[in-house]
């Protein structure tokens, strides 16, 4: 699995963990510490008050079950953290007001790599889950090219045609026929359309340095 190198921070990011088990809160923390310069873990009890944090890690089907209300209004930036990482799943967080969801399979680098995105302001969505065989049957039924799929990506975190075709070093022209090509191939019409197809099939929409971007395969998994 290719590693993202850790992005350069000018803060340290405290991160709660919302309606978790002591032993989940000890286990992510130990499992953190290597990078405890940069993101630090502290719980958030369900009785007790918010933390002054970062961003809050939730596990989704515990928002869902009604273990406890849903907030009109996050105090921080919410990221949904689970194993089920099903588009579905992927798609009802982010449509509730998550600033992320990332995966309970990630290893430490490629989780703090994500939470220190989601903290400054981008949104990320990381739904691997390891299975290679998995991987292996989503990448042969991806639709798109690895160009579409980068530009899409792009179109996900939020860039304008310009900045695109400045960041791919592509002309506006050709931007404009990746993404013609991409709607079609996922039946979209729109760029919110297409923002919406990107989040609930778990492409990565933070804007990643070319060397650390993942193969086609990686995204179709995702």
């Amino acid at each position: 699995m290719q590693q993202r190198p850790i992005a350069p921070v000018t803060r340290h990011v405290k991160v709660a963990i919302m309606e978790e088990s002591e032993l989940v809160v000890h286990g992510l923390r130990a499992m953190l510490e290597p990078h405890s310069a940069l993101i630090t873990v502290v719980a958030h009890r369900a009785d007790g008050p918010a933390p002054l944090c970062d961003l809050t890690l939730y596990e989704p089907h515990r928002r869902t079950a009604g273990v406890r209300p849903a907030p009109q209004r996050f105090p921080t930036r919410m990221v949904a953290f689970g194993w089920d990482c099903s588009p579905e799943a992927v798609s009802t967080e982010m449509s509730r007001g998550a600033a992320g969801f990332v995966s309970k399979w990630l290893p430490a680098r490629r989780l703090v790599w994500n939470l220190l995105q989601v903290a400054d302001g981008r949104v990320v969505v990381d739904a691997w889950t390891g299975q290679a065989e998995v991987e292996k049957a989503a990448a042969e039924k991806w639709p798109l090219t690895q160009r579409e799929t980068e530009v899409l990506s792009m179109i996900a975190a939020g860039k304008a045609n310009r900045d695109i075709a400045e960041e791919t070093n592509l002309s506006i022209n050709s931007v404009k026929s990746y993404i013609r090509g991409a709607y079609s191939k996922i039946e979209v019409t729109s760029r919110s359309q297409a923002v919406l197809w990107a989040i609930q099939h778990g492409l990565l929409m933070s804007h990643e340095p070319e060397q650390a971007r993942p193969r086609v395969s990686a995204h179709a998994a995702r």
